[in-house]
């Protein structure tokens, strides 16, 4: 039991940046068409108030298609940076072959940098000229400054800010989709409690996940989130009729 769950937060933890960055751009995204739809509605004539239908669809709509964009171009994102880091390594490893005395110079001037002494930064380079493949990846991280994403999948990337999207961003939703007599402003009350607790939650993930002190974990947070959520309330309210 304990290996399995030890393997599933690793899991988890591969691709937690997804996680965070889907779930609170989904519920900042989310909120604000409920939160600007309600500035709107509390500062306009009551002939004029945007529907409480018209909120929960258009909410509906931004959800999925938010979702699946970010989910898309994160999936794009991670394949591009693939391709370019893989152009890029093939081009170094020309350079090796093509002209290692000169690549062994560089490596000594970046090993000195360091704070390797010239003697032993000499060491070191004719090590690495033993072994092509190490001394190429140490050539891509510190000549070149660029992370190897290899070990990134794509499609599970992408998955997990697409899902991750969608399961946090349904939560303001969700007293529209619940509400029974449509209205507005007991569903936006429960709406702005349900963003504060998806907050709350994303903050103690983060919290768990990567051992940062709770307190402030759970205040960057939520105070990043309500402070989106916040102006998109009073964005709304200049579209008053």
């Amino acid at each position: 039991m304990d290996r399995l769950k030890n393997k599933f937060k690793g899991a988890f933890a591969d691709y937690f940046k997804e996680v965070i960055y889907g779930g609170i751009d989904g519920i900042v995204t989310t909120f604000a068409v409920v939160a600007g739809g309600a500035g709107a509605s509390l500062s306009s004539d009551t002939t004029t108030q945007i529907s409480f239908v018209v909120v929960l669809l258009f909410g509906l709509a931004n959800l999925f298609a938010d979702a699946a964009s970010m989910g898309l171009g994160n999936f794009l994102s991670v394949r591009s940076e693939k391709d370019l880091y893989m152009v890029t390594r093939e081009r170094e490893l020309a350079g090796l072959k093509a002209d290692p005395e000169t690549e062994k110079a560089e490596t000594m001037r970046i090993l000195q940098d360091k704070g390797f002494t010239q003697e032993d930064a000499n060491i070191l380079a004719n090590t690495y000229k033993n072994n092509e493949n190490y001394w190429l990846d140490f050539m891509m991280h510190h000549k070149l400054e660029q992370s190897d994403p290899r070990g990134e999948n794509e499609i599970f990337t992408g998955l997990a800010t697409f899902f991750s999207f969608m399961a946090f961003g349904s939560i303001p939703l969700l007293p529209f989709m619940l509400q029974e007599n449509g209205d507005h402003s007991t569903a936006f009350l429960y709406s702005t409690l349900g963003t504060l607790f998806a907050l709350v939650v994303l903050g103690l993930l983060k919290w768990r996940v990567i051992g940062a002190n709770l307190k402030s974990s759970l205040f960057e947070v939520v105070a990043v989130g309500g402070t989106a959520a916040v102006l998109a309330y009073f964005v709304g309210t200049f579209f008053a009729l």
